[in-house]
């Protein structure tokens, strides 16, 4: 009878540990989960997109039913902060309206920035910049979304990639969430 309790015990306090270190490990805002409700929430509605997309000089523009707004949107849950190695490599600063997570220049994190900007404490646009380079290639994005009444209403993809040996190839992709 001991040993059950024992192990009931260990258990229950094994699950405790688990759920602070879970808790404790949003340290920044928690992009993953916002993108993670809006996809929820337009895999629901199936609301009409105006998606406009340029790559070099050429341009598409369409009115569309986004069918996987999980891969639409997943530059976003990319950039998300809360990762255990990105714990401690971001400088916070804040005000009402405005939160800023900048990249340390000792770190080498894909995410240089995040911009929240915040409205009576509501998330209204998100700004982010990843950029990443090496001796073979390098390739900078600039994401935006903008957020009204807490529903997604438009977002931005700016970017380039470029080969060592390569032409520089922007794209930009906006959609307007309908």
């Amino acid at each position: 009878m001991k040993n059950i309790l024992a192990s009931l015990f260990l258990m229950l306090s094994v699950m405790a540990c688990n759920q602070q270190v879970e808790q404790s490990s949003i340290r920044y805002f928690d992009l993953k989960g916002t993108f993670e409700t809006q996809i929820k929430e337009l895999s629901q509605r199936k609301p009409a997109v105006q998606k406009s997309v340029k790559v070099g000089t050429t341009t598409d523009a369409q009115t569309k039913v986004i069918q996987d707004w999980e891969k639409e949107l997943d530059f976003f849950i990319q950039a998300d902060l809360n990762k255990p190695a990105f714990i401690n490599s971001y400088q916070i600063t804040q005000n009402d309206s405005l939160v800023v997570y900048k990249l340390k220049p000792t770190e080498t994190q894909l995410v240089k920035e995040i911009k929240l900007t915040l409205k009576h404490g509501e998330l209204q646009r998100v700004y982010a910049l990843l950029s990443d380079e090496n001796y073979l290639y390098k390739t900078r994005k600039e994401i935006k979304a903008d957020f009204a009444q807490k529903q997604l209403k438009h977002y931005e993809i700016d970017g380039f990639q470029q080969l060592v040996f390569g032409e520089k190839k922007a794209y930009q992709i906006k959609a307007t969430i309908q």
